[in-house]
């Protein structure tokens, strides 16, 4: 009975053939496009989706089934033009094209970022575009990480971050690589550091509800998450979570702050230990440690990704966090000399760029190795082999223009 109802619809969905109806679904997709490129896809409605081009929620069903259809319709356009402007000769060429066309189309960009993390086909259909372009310049299943984790990472957050970007720069450095020379070979025990607990709260109760929002949350998501189940889970009342809390959004604020203080703390404890190895092998240590803290945290790393289609100022927060400390670091580290840079250009815009560079393997190899619990296609335990061959592109970039 459904199926037949469900396909008695899909026929009779409407095909605008004159302008009027070519407007009318033209405005319900723009309008879709804006909301989804704030929201994420579960928060949208249809009737807030009609309510905004200003047409009855009926007129809607004249074009689409559901939102589904129409999400999937906006990604896979998206993914069709993308694919066609990604064309070049070089690395060089393909590298400016994708931000070209990522900066014009700021709207999609958000879209797909805000959505990617809760949508596995998304995620395979955008990797599976650009492995038909690294395949066809060689590159190696880490080539085309350290490529394409930049390019991906400043589309979506130098707004959040509020940085300019140089393109022809920005992808000369990817591709000639961030340092002038790497004396060093990367250390093995580099890879010998387990995470430290990090103490949520002096306050027993308030670290209780934290630690079982931080279980919820990363459980059944913000969303479906009431404040009703994390009383009940941390064995208090209603009005005792009120006591500490102001609503839920403050405590997400709480757990994500925490997340980022222990986060920062054991990337620290991780760098300091290579005090005497060059700048960019502490920072291949941090990225371990990176892996490893949120490995021992996993339900933490679902949040932070989470909390970025919730609220703005939360993620910003974050990002800045990490961002403006990494700048300092970066910085003493250039002018004591455990870091050399190319030279190039300006030291501050170096600087940026390979902030950026880290940033973006942090988050990228997060999402290839906290989510899907691998790297690549290959198992988790060749994260150590993965770090090796990405400190070498670091060090001489990609050797291909």
């Amino acid at each position: 009975m459904e199926k037949g109802t469900s396909s008695n619809k899909k026929s009779q969905k409407r095909v605008p053939q004159r302008v009027d109806g070519v407007e009318s679904k033209n405005k319900i997709k723009a309008s879709a496009i804006e909301l989804f490129s704030k929201y994420s896809f579960s928060e949208v409605s249809i009737s807030q989706i009609t309510k905004l081009a200003n047409l009855s929620t009926g007129a809607f069903y004249q074009y689409y089934i559901n939102k589904d259809e129409l999400f999937r319709e906006i990604v896979e356009e998206f993914f069709q033009e993308l694919e066609k402007n990604l064309k070049g000769n070089t690395l060089k060429n393909i590298g400016l094209e994708f931000l070209r066309f990522s900066f014009e189309n700021p709207q999609l960009i958000k879209v797909v970022h805000l959505n990617e993390y809760s949508f596995e086909w998304l995620r395979n259909e955008y990797e599976n575009i650009l492995k038909k372009v690294s395949k066809q310049f060689g590159l190696t299943h880490v080539g085309h990480f350290y490529f394409w984790s930049p390019l991906r990472f400043v589309v979506a957050f130098s707004d959040l971050l509020e940085i300019e970007i140089n393109s022809e720069h920005f992808v000369n450095l990817i591709l000639n690589g961030a340092l002038s020379h790497c004396e060093d070979e990367l250390p093995e025990k580099i890879f010998d550091f387990t995470p430290l607990k990090h103490v949520l709260e002096d306050d027993e109760k308030r670290e209780q509800i934290l630690a079982n929002a931080e279980s919820l949350f990363g459980l059944y998501g913000y969303e479906k998450t009431q404040v009703y189940d994390i009383a009940k889970a941390s064995g208090i009342a209603v009005g005792t979570f009120y006591l500490y809390f102001k609503n839920k959004i403050q405590l997400l604020q709480e757990l994500v702050k925490w997340i980022s203080k222990g986060l920062r703390y054991n990337v620290k404890t991780a760098v300091e230990k290579f005090q005497s190895c060059n700048r960019i092998i502490q920072e291949i240590a941090g990225l371990y440690a990176f892996v490893q803290f949120f490995k021992m945290h996993s339900n933490m790393y679902k949040i932070v990704r989470e909390s970025q289609s919730i609220d703005r100022s939360i993620a910003k927060d974050y990002y800045d966090s990490i961002y403006k400390p990494y700048i300092r670091s970066l910085k003493k580290a250039y002018d004591e000399g455990r870091l050399k840079l190319k030279g190039i250009y300006k030291v501050e815009e170096e600087l940026n760029y390979v902030v950026l560079l880290l940033m973006s393997f942090g988050h990228y190899v997060g999402e290839k190795y906290l989510l899907t619990g691998q790297i690549n296609g290959e198992k988790c335990e060749q994260l150590q082999s993965f770090l090796f061959e990405l400190y070498e592109y670091l060090c001489r970039g990609l050797e291909v223009v």
